[in-house]
């Protein structure tokens, strides 16, 4: 059975089709000319665009679920390289520590005192498992954080005007309080 919803006849407001509802003022991004995965955020959709930038418009859902996607990737490949830097470099310090514990000979006790590790079987047996649990538990923790999510999203296209601040400006004539 196929059900057709189409215009009321003598219906005073036109036609109750949803294509031609307006959901949402566009929302207004600047994107830069040198480099196209760099965006900028206006305060307000009809700023001057600043010289380097040219205007993106988005005007209906699937273009802000597109950005929404493109730049949410764009923050994750970004922090995801961060991360790996970040790793690289806590990686070195860490082998930098240890060849410095080697060739001293020595490590020392949580109260501070130094004790022989070098020609002690035993304390460098010890050495050994304590860095290969330190190095498992690192890997641990690293493989528990894998996955990088910067929650980007577009406010007016993600909460209803129910849990978002009100706001009393020149567009709104002045209202603080949501109708």
């Amino acid at each position: 059975m196929e059900v057709f919803i189409g215009d009321w006849p003598f219906c005073p407001h036109g036609s109750t089709r949803s294509a031609t509802a307006r959901r949402f003022d566009d929302i207004v991004v600047w994107q830069s000319n040198a480099d196209p995965e760099k965006y900028s955020f206006p305060g307000q959709a009809n700023e001057r665009v600043p010289d380097g930038y040219h205007k993106v418009v988005i005007s209906n859902l699937r273009e802000g679920d597109r950005f929404t996607a493109r730049f949410n990737e764009l923050e994750r490949r970004r922090l995801q390289e961060e991360r790996d830097r970040r790793r690289v470099l806590d990686d070195a310090g860490v082998k930098d520590r240890r060849a410095e514990e080697d060739a001293r000979g020595w490590a020392m006790r949580a109260d501070g005192t130094k004790f022989a590790i070098r020609g002690n079987s035993r304390a460098e047996a010890l050495q050994r498992a304590a860095r290969e649990w330190a190095d498992k538990r690192r890997e641990r923790k690293r493989e528990q954080a894998s996955r990088v999510d910067p929650r980007f999203h577009i406010n007016v296209l993600s909460y209803d005007s129910g849990n978002r601040n009100s706001y009393s400006g020149a567009e709104t004539n002045w209202r603080e309080r949501k109708k």
